[in-house]
Parts: structure tokens; sequence; C-alpha cells
């Protein structure tokens, strides 16, 4: 007998955790995306509006499924909008049936004050893709686009032509200039967060913006924001041919890579968030990364950018040594509910890496 009960508590976050790391995703590296300590007050500590959902064995009271809904301000065709990211969808990989969620879970997912419902599921789940793209009566799902996280090394210089811009760390008489271009340049991408101020994500202050001016204007700006305080990824397994990459993993660093983490050992690295340059000019991106990877340098052995196939900075992140995980976004709609939805657009996507 499965106890639907749908809305967790704060009692029930090692049982979140225990589901989310009994197994990883597939594909050549195994990883599993975990929220040590506490599973629970880890996604309370996300910037939104967190709902956090279990389905129990009726038996003995133990989690057996889970599942999160986080809702957020972002821009869509340049206003603001409300945006819900459905994650974390679980189910414990030693429990033999299915965790009963349903009709109940999913109509409590549908918010009046939300304009849109999105998803990302990992490139090689097929199994998953092929579900969601079967038309459901209670639920449909469409994809966006692709998205690549890419890791890369820090030792390696992302080189830029010479050019007059002065880089420096954000400091406090930056803050309203910064929330000006933040809005600015933000508003221009779908799905990117509407932040009230550059220190609003937990863990990040403005100490850890940095900013790229053209004279006295700024030209572009990003965030080094490590989250390993309250989520990880962990590598469980290495299979195919980055097992046998492994065994020259010494040598990988010479070709730009990185060293192959430790199995079983929380991955640390900040994530390269909110990167925006001014009319999206891929020059003033190239000179961004010039400077902020010598700043990654002397802490880290890697960092962390997550983009859309479709943004501007893309091709240039691409052509860069990395290991590379591909997921799809999905929209998520409600074929039964009225509720009007804003639908972004897809060649403008750009939903912040560090909060998917």
């Amino acid at each position: 007998m499965i106890l639907r009960d749908l809305n967790a508590s704060p009692e029930d976050g090692q049982e979140i955790l225990r589901v989310l790391e009994s197994s990883a995703a597939e594909g050549n590296i195994e990883l599993v995306y975990t929220r040590r300590p506490d599973a629970y007050a880890s996604y309370m500590r996300e910037w939104g509006d967190t709902r956090v959902f279990v389905s129990k064995d009726g038996e003995n009271g133990r989690v057996i499924g889970t599942c999160a809904e986080i809702i957020r301000d972002v821009y869509i065709s340049g206003r603001p909008a409300r945006a819900a990211y459905l994650c974390g969808l679980k189910k414990d990989a030693d429990y033999p049936g299915t965790v009963g969620f349903g009709p109940r879970l999913i109509k409590s997912l549908v918010r009046e004050d939300v304009d849109f419902y999105y998803c990302s599921v990992v490139t090689d789940n097929e199994a998953a893709q092929t579900m969601f793209a079967k038309d459901g009566r209670l639920m449909q799902m469409q994809p966006l686009t692709p998205f690549t996280t890419h890791i890369l090394s820090s030792r390696v210089r992302v080189r830029a032509p010479r050019n007059g811009y002065t880089f420096r760390r954000a400091r406090e008489e930056d803050r309203e200039a910064l929330a000006a271009f933040f809005h600015d340049e933000g508003s221009r991408h779908d799905l990117f967060p509407a932040l009230p101020s550059p220190d609003a994500p937990d863990g990040l202050s403005l100490a850890e913006w940095f900013l790229l001016f053209d004279k006295d204007r700024i030209a572009a700006c990003c965030a080094l924001w490590n989250q390993t305080g309250y989520r990880q990824y962990v590598v469980s397994r290495y299979r195919g041919i980055m097992k046998e990459a492994r065994v020259l993993n010494t040598l990988l660093p010479l070709f730009g890579y990185i060293r192959l983490p430790r199995e079983n050992v929380p991955l640390d690295f900040p994530m390269l968030s909110f990167l925006l340059a001014r009319d999206d000019d891929c020059t003033l991106y190239r000179a961004l990364l010039h400077e902020i990877v010598p700043i990654i340098r002397k802490q880290y052995g890697m960092y962390v950018i997550g983009l859309p196939d479709s943004h501007p900075a893309s091709p240039m992140i691409k052509k860069l040594p990395a290991v590379r995980f591909g997921t799809v976004l999905y929209a998520v709609r409600f074929p039964w509910s009225n509720q009007e939805y804003r639908t972004p657009d897809a060649g403008r996507l750009h939903p912040e890496c560090g909060m998917l």
C-alpha cells in the first residue's frame, strides 16, 4: 500500500536524500545529483518559492518517491513572469513498485500565479524522453531546446584580442548599475532570472560578481557561485570511453581537460553564473572569460558553464576542451487547466544553470 503523503516536511530530509542518491544518471559518466547534508533543507535554500513532494510506503512510512516545484521570477518576452521549474523527480531504485504519484500530484502543481512550467531531462535518458513525447490527458510536454553543461579546466586560457576593457570584482558602489545592467540585458533572454538584487540567491554575495567595463559602463558580468554546501554532483561510476580515459587521467590536463574526479566524492567547483554581455556581443563574452579564468584558477581546478545550445556564446564555449553533459528543456502544459501560458521563445532562452 502506498501512502500518498504529498507535502514533504523537514523531517523527511534524510529520506528524500536517500532516494535522490539511490541511483545515478545513465551515461559514460554516471552522475548523482544530490542535496547533502539534508535534502529538504537544501530545497528550502533555493531562490524562489519551493514546494517538495513525497510518496511514502504505507507499511513502513519510508519515502519511495520525491519531486519538487520551484517557482521563480523570470523574464519572458522582455517582461517579468513567474515560471515553475519541476525537478528532482526520483523513485527509490530499491523499491519494486510504483511511487503513487498521479492526478493528485499533477493537479497540485498548478497555481494561478504561474505563467509557465518547465523541466529538464538528461539527453541519455531516452526512456524518459520517449515517455514525455506522448500526449497525456493530465500533462503534456514539448521540447524547447537542447542545453549543454560544460565542465572546464581552469588551466586552459581563453584567448581574447587586445582591447580597452577593464575588469574587476564588483563593489558596493556598483550595486545600482549592476542591477540596471542585469535587468536591461537579462530581460533580452527568456527564463533568465529576474533577481531583485545581486546577492538574492543563497550563498552568493556581491563580492562573487565580476564586471567588465567599456570605459565607465558595465559591458559584461558574471558571478562565481559555489553551491556545494547544499547541492552537489557526485560521480558514482565511469563507463565506456570515460572508463578508458580514467586510466590516462594524469595526462588529460596536457590536452586541456580536467582530471576526471574521484568516484563517490562531491565535486568542488563554482558555476560561472548569470553570464551577460551587452547586446550578446561574443567579443565581450570572450573578453570576460579571458579575465575570469585566472581568478578561478587561484582556487579551483574546474568550473562549470551551462547554456542552451542556441545561446550566442555557446559556439565559442563548445570549442574549449571540456567534459560535457547534455539535457533537453521541456515546456510543461496541463490540458485540463484553463490557465493561460506565456510561451518563451526557444531561440532566446537562457535559464540559469545554477538554478536547474
